[in-house]
Parts: structure tokens; sequence; C-alpha cells
């Protein structure tokens, strides 16, 4: 096996990759959160003054909710263009595209105010979450297409290392002391801008994806030259070999679509392990944290002036946890991570329950929600929290990938989305049960990816595609020997 080692070419454009789109993807997950009680009295104000008279608190907490769930509504629209906008534009043009939705949204968002427009937050909140939904299956991909073999899952991490630090820089400068506050929340939502900003500028001094240029566009010279750049040696052979097997796979077939990626029996299990991972990654309860985190201190007993604080403190847990597992990527193997992370959660998440079952009667308990929350979140970061955004550019080749990543990408937001709804209603309802939910989900799930997912650390695609044709019964095998192979 050809070995690699991160250049400074490969470094910077990962990161502003990164900051393009993760980020603002993480920011805006979790900006609405710190500042909600000014938001919420924002939207009142607003709707006063536009439509002279005053809402009920049931339409006023409507409002805020489609406020925040419209982001997510985006998402759902971005993810499933992914693939298409990757082929259409190549992997570093849409980037670059998708940075205009954030610009955009940010002149919506600090405009808003002097407008006193709460539509132009939920516009501006629509069209940022379609560039980070597009984004959340094009940066992975790109990410993962431009660096080596061994070092490919610790690339595909740094998706969710820039996520992560989005969230939690959402946090930092939402605090009341500094932009989360009547004076100036509109500078806290229109920061959006800058990480795309950074992106915009130094991105196009960068290459396009090598892999995309030599099987999409088979342009080998153009390939090489961003090989070149990124692994800062001359001979690029071995990385040419393994994407020139890719185009011959490719050239046997016609191009993947979403009706041929569905029908065809070879690509089914990793499809259902891909699209498994991405529903997982939110039905595992992690958004509570981000979107409802205050409120679930709060009403775990925590004071309303410590809970703002918590929540900072556990962003920074899970930004730390997810750059702490770059390296472990690539020493322990991404399934061993997964199922360690996901045991963890697991049972984080029954003690979390019984704290806040039994926190009336052992008022220190309040506090114990806090350390379990921290326990799960770190359980997350080191395996869902990453793997899912890069496991589909590694049991995919380069023709399923796309739509493969955009049913993924587009099951993951929906997923969000039905957690964003859902969860307050649950709460309110099941109480400290809720929590079992989510549990129930990742034991669920747990078990088909331990029976099912293979170990996908330095493995080539076509390692892979024994494994998985080895797992597929005689008779489909017998049958499709003469129908397309597994791209």
């Amino acid at each position: 096996m050809f070995q690699g080692k991160v250049t400074i070419p490969l470094a910077i454009t990962a990161l502003v990759s990164v900051l393009g789109n993760s980020m603002p993807h993480g920011f805006n997950t979790g900006v609405l959160n710190a500042p909600q009680a000014v938001m919420i009295d924002f939207i009142n104000s607003s709707f006063v003054s536009h439509y002279a008279y005053e809402p009920s608190e049931s339409l006023t907490t409507l409002l805020y909710s489609i406020t925040v769930s419209i982001y997510l509504v985006g998402g759902c629209a971005g993810a499933l263009g992914a693939g298409w906008l990757a082929d259409k534009l190549g992997r570093k043009k849409a980037i670059l595209m998708l940075t205009s939705f954030g610009f955009a949204a940010a002149v919506l968002f600090f405009f808003s105010k002097m407008a006193n427009s709460f539509e132009m937050i939920i516009a501006g909140r629509l069209l940022v979450g379609i560039g980070c939904g597009a984004g959340s299956g094009v940066v992975p991909m790109y990410l993962t297409e431009i660096a080596p073999l061994n070092i490919r899952g610790g690339m595909g991490v740094l998706h969710q290392c820039g996520l992560t630090f989005g969230i939690f820089t959402s946090v930092v400068i939402g605090l009341s002391e500094v932009f989360g506050n009547e004076e100036r929340w509109n500078f806290l939502l229109a920061f959006t801008a800058v990480p795309c900003l950074i992106c915009a500028v130094v991105l196009p001094w960068f290459p396009e994806s090598p892999r995309y240029l030599l099987v999409n566009k088979q342009n080998r010279n153009l390939a090489k030259k961003a090989l070149q750049t990124f692994r800062g040696v001359d001979d690029v052979s071995p990385d040419l070999d393994e994407m020139e097997y890719d185009l011959e796979q490719q050239e046997k077939e016609p191009e993947w679509n979403f009706k041929q990626l569905l029908a065809s029996p070879m690509l089914r299990l990793p499809l259902i392990l891909v699209c498994s991972l991405a529903m997982l990654q939110q039905l595992s309860g992690i958004n509570f944290v981000f979107y409802y985190s205050s409120s679930v201190f709060e009403n775990g007993g925590v004071p309303q002036e410590s809970s703002q604080y918590a929540t900072l403190g556990v962003c920074f847990i899970n930004f730390l946890m997810t750059g702490i597992s770059v390296p472990l990527m690539e020493r322990c193997g991404r399934r061993p991570l997964l199922l360690v992370g996901m045991a963890l959660m697991a049972i984080s998440m029954l003690l979390l329950t019984l704290a806040l079952v039994f926190q009336e009667a052992v008022p220190w308990l309040s506090y114990i929600s806090i350390v379990v929350t921290i326990l799960y979140v770190i359980g997350f970061a080191v395996g869902l929290g990453s793997i899912p955004q890069f496991i589909p550019a590694e049991l995919f080749t380069q023709g399923p990938r796309p739509p493969a990543m955009s049913i993924a990408g587009l099951l993951n937001w929906l997923c969000n989305f039905f957690v964003g709804i859902a969860f307050p209603s649950m709460q309110s309802t099941m109480g400290p049960y809720a929590f079992i939910f989510f549990m129930a989900m990742v034991v669920a799930f747990g078990i088909l990816l331990y029976l099912k997912l293979p170990e996908t650390k330095n493995k080539t695609y076509a390692e892979l595609q024994e494994h998985f044709k080895r797992a597929l019964p005689e008779e489909v095998m017998n049958t499709n020997m003469n129908c397309q192979k597994w791209q």
C-alpha cells in the first residue's frame, strides 16, 4: 500500500473548504440557541408592527419554530442536489458557488433588524440551509478525493470538525455578553458570511479534485498536475493507477442515477449501511444538545444563569473530541470507534434518563445530567459524529458515489428535521423517558452495523467490492453474472 502525507497545499485546501461550508453548517445549527428569548421578542414585535395585532403565545412559538426548522427544510433540498451539483460543476467550483448562499443569507440577517422583519430571517435561514445541505455532501466528497489513501479517514473527519467548531463559535459569540443580545443579534446571525468570504478568496488558488478530473473529465494531465500539487512529489503513479482502475470500471457501464442505484442488488447493502448511518446520526438525539440544550439543562434543575455556560462546555467537548478522533480514525479504524462510541452513547442516555427521573428526590442529580451529556457527546464525536460524513466516499466509487451521498444527505437532513420538530413534544409528553427512544435507535441500528459494516481503513475500492460480493446470496450472484458489476 502506498503512503501519503499532509502537504501545505493539501492542508490549506482542506481548511478553507471546511471554513466555506462545514463551519457555517455548524454555526447556523446552533446560532439561535443562546439568544432564543431575544429572537422570540423580536418576532413578536415585528409581527405586531406588520399585522397590527398581538400574536398569541402559541403563534409566536410556532413562528420561532419555523425560523429554526426552515434551515433544515433548506438543508433537505440542498442535500438532494449535492451529487448532481458536484458532477455538473466539479467539487471545487460547487463549494465556491455554495458560498453565495451564505453571503445572501448574511445580508438578509443583517438588515432584518433595520427592516423590523422576521420574514427576512426566515428567508435567510432557508437560503443558508440550501447551501449547507448541498455542501454537506460536496465537501466530504472533495476532502476524501484529494486525500491519500492512508489518511482518507482523517481527512473525512475534518468536515465534522468544522461543523462542531461552527457550533462552538455560535455559542461563544452568542452569549448575551457578546452578540446574543437585543442590540447586536443581527451581527451574530450575519457572522456566517465571514468563513464563506475566506473560502471564496483562497480556494480558487488550489486545484480541483484529481479524481474528478480523471474519472469524470478524463483529463489525465490536469489530474496529474493536481496530484503533484497535493502530494508534493512528481511521481504520483500509485494514485493515478487507482483512479484509472475507477475509470475503467466506469467506462463499462452507463452513467449512474438514483434509479440505477436503488435497483442494483450489488449496491443494496452498501446503500443500506450508508443510509442507516446517515439516519442514525440524527436519530441518536444529538441535536437536542444544540437546539434545546439550554432548556434541557434548566428542566434538569440547572439555574438559568448557568445553563448557557453548560451548553458552551458541551459544545467545546464536542469540538475537542472530534479533533482527537482525526488521528484515532487511522490508528484504530472506523468500525471500532463507531461501535464503542455508540455503546457509550446508549449507556449515557440511560444514565441521563435516571438522573432526570430521580432529581426531585436527589437534587444534586441535576448536575449529573451535564456530566452524562458530556459522556454522550464524547461517544458521538468519536463515532457517529464524523464517520457517516465520509463513509459513502469509501464504500462507493466515482459513478454511484454522488447519488448515494445525495440520498444519504437527504435522509440525514430529514431525520434532523424530525428530531428538531418532535423533541419538544416528546419531552413534554414523555418527560425524561423521551431519551429512551434515542437509546433504542442507537441499539437497534448498532446491531445492524455490528453485523454488516466492514472495516474500511486502508481498503481500496476493489477490496471493498469483493467484500460486498461475498455478502450477496449465491442466487443473486448467479442472476447478475452478466449484469452490472459493483461500481
